[in-house]
C-alpha cells in the first residue's frame, strides 16, 4: 500500500530531484511511496486539510513563514509523522524540531541510503506521542 508524504520545499528543482530520487532508491517492495508536494505553508495546509497523508517533510525555511511553526501546527490537529528539512543541520535546528513535535531533522546534503532509512522510519512510527 503506497505510504502519501507531503514534501513542503519552495525549491522547485530541490523537490524535484530528491522525490525522482527517493523513488528510485525505494524500490515499491521497500516502501512504496507518492510524494504530494507544497511549495509554501499556504499550500502545506491546503495539502493537509485534503487529508490521506501518512507522514511530512517540511522545510525550515518557507517563503510564506517557519516550517517549525507548521510542525507544530500539524500537531495541534491531525498528527502525522514529520521530519523537518534543512540545508544546514545543527543540534539546535534538530532539537527546536523535536521540540515542536517532529520525529527529527534531516540535512538535505545526507546521502541517499541514510535519507531512505530515514523514511521508512518515519512512515513506520505513526503520529507522534504527547
Amino acid at each position: 500500500m503506497e505510504k502519501r508524504i507531503l514534501l513542503v520545499e519552495d525549491d522547485a528543482q530541490f523537490r524535484e530531484v530528491f522525490t525522482s530520487a527517493l523513488k528510485l532508491a525505494l524500490a515499491p517492495e521497500q516502501l512504496d511511496v507518492g510524494f504530494v508536494e507544497a511549495d509554501s505553508l499556504a499550500e502545506a495546509r491546503a495539502r493537509l486539510r485534503e487529508g490521506g497523508l501518512d507522514a511530512a517533510l517540511i522545510d525550515v525555511t518557507l517563503p510564506d513563514g517557519n516550517g517549525l511553526d507548521f510542525v507544530r501546527e500539524i500537531n495541534d490537529g491531525t498528527v502525522i509523522p514529520t521530519l523537518v528539512l534543512t540545508a544546514a543541520l545543527d543540534h539546535s535546528v534538530a532539537a527546536r524540531a523535536v521540540e515542536a513535535g517532529a520525529q527529527g531533522a534531516l540535512s538535505k546534503v545526507v546521502s541517499m541510503p541514510e535519507t531512505v532509512e530515514a523514511i521508512k522510519r518515519l512512515t513506520d512510527a505513526g503520529p507522534p506521542e504527547g
